[in-house]
């Protein structure tokens, strides 16, 4: 399973900067002589220490990098880290060690569910006090405990808003990729209902005068006359000429009659944020009944957004086709969950709409690669 640290790359990469500093700048002391000669440690005791601050490097530069990476590895690199910054704190009770558990507790409150993260972090921390409690003197106890315990609380919290917004901004940019694909399908609808309008005001005003001027025409033609022969042959000719064109516009207008249903799938698919869209539509699907390309449509916006809120999934693919006399969708994602989980309300809404429209939708949350759906629905109403 592959998740990125949520929030910006500008924000990780600041952040990864100033982490990696601190680590550097806590290991320069073990360069001067006076540092050995001020702590009575063996030579052993000195490399573990030097072992430990050079794994927390490359763990840390891992666990925080913002692209993906698998969550197995992620959290082992930050339990390397825990473990190493309690082994230094260990051997060599210093307060500025603890500078480094901060780091991993702001690291710790985004990948990880406050729930799981905060004891994570309260352990760690009990930990890091229990090794520096035989070593505390002239108030330190207090002061370095206070300043510790603050430095925690404010990373967690920073973590948690950071985490929030980001959420908070995927949510924006799924909205708005629906409400333009939303936008995108009410236009085609619009247009089409102006197009049959404008093909019934044609045919039931000026094509009935045209055709009531045919057959009177007709009558006075088949009357006594000769000389106005020729000109009601011409004004009968010209009337039949006036008809056809008036029936040519009509049948342009409907022959326009079709939803431009790939216009919001795409706006859809480019809007979408975080997840990869893998959108296919087939060439020859048309539709000219709005509420079902409205329905159509529904179907792949809650697709979209069951993966973005309830899966880790980096990529989803969407196909529609036309099977057996209707639109057949089918979906999944590579996404990993851990337990079979209960449809809400999007998806029963997704269902039922379907049915109402003569369709049938079945999907599956809980399986070990992903979300699966499969949905059909007829084109034209009646059709099983």
């Amino acid at each position: 399973m592959q998740t990125k640290l949520p929030g910006s790359q500008s924000y990780h990469r600041v952040l990864r900067a100033v982490g990696i500093g601190t680590w550097v700048f806590l290991g320069l002391p073990i360069l001067d002589s006076s540092t050995h000669r001020g702590y009575a440690l063996t030579h052993w005791q000195w490399l573990a220490w030097l072992a430990f601050f050079l794994l927390f490097g490359p763990a840390f530069w891992y666990s925080s990098d913002p692209n993906a990476r698998p969550s197995s590895n992620r959290l082992c690199a930050l339990l390397l880290e825990t473990i190493a910054a309690l082994g230094m704190t260990f051997l060599l009770q210093d307060y500025f060690v603890g500078f480094l558990l901060i780091i991993v507790s702001w690291q710790v409150a985004l990948v990880l569910p406050l729930r799981v993260a905060i004891p994570w972090i309260v352990g760690a921390s009990a930990a890091l006090l229990l090794f520096l409690q035989p070593h505390y003197y002239m108030g330190w106890r207090w002061g370095a405990t206070g300043a510790f315990l603050g430095f925690q609380g404010f990373a967690v919290v920073t973590a948690a808003l950071a985490k929030s917004e980001a959420e908070s901004r995927e949510d924006q940019s799924r909205i708005n990729a629906e409400l333009v694909s939303t936008r995108e399908l009410l236009r085609e609808s619009a247009k089409l209902g102006e197009r049959i309008r404008i093909s019934r005001e044609l045919h039931d005003s000026v094509g009935h005068h045209l055709t009531a001027l045919c057959l009177h025409l007709e009558a006075a033609l088949n009357s006594p006359g000769d000389r106005a022969k020729d000109g009601i042959q011409s004004a009968q000719s010209a009337a039949k000429d006036a008809l056809h064109e008036v029936r040519s516009v009509v049948s342009a207008l409907h022959g326009g009659e079709e939803i431009d249903l790939h216009s919001a799938l795409r706006l859809l698919a480019e809007k979408i944020p975080r997840i990869r869209l893998n959108l296919s539509v087939a060439d020859e699907l048309r539709l000219t009944d709005p509420e079902r390309a409205n329905a159509v449509l529904r179907c792949v916006q809650e697709i979209t957004t069951n993966t973005l809120k309830h899966s880790d999934a980096s990529n989803l693919w969407i196909s529609l086709s036309l099977e057996r006399g209707g639109i057949e969708i089918e979906a999944r994602d590579d996404g990993h969950v851990t337990k079979k989980t209960e449809s809400g309300f999007g998806l029963t809404a997704m269902r039922q709409r379907f049915e109402e429209l003569g369709g049938v939708v079945s999907f599956e949350t809980g399986m070990p690669q992903g979300f699966s759906l499969r949905a059909w629905l007829p084109i034209q109403e009646g059709a099983k």
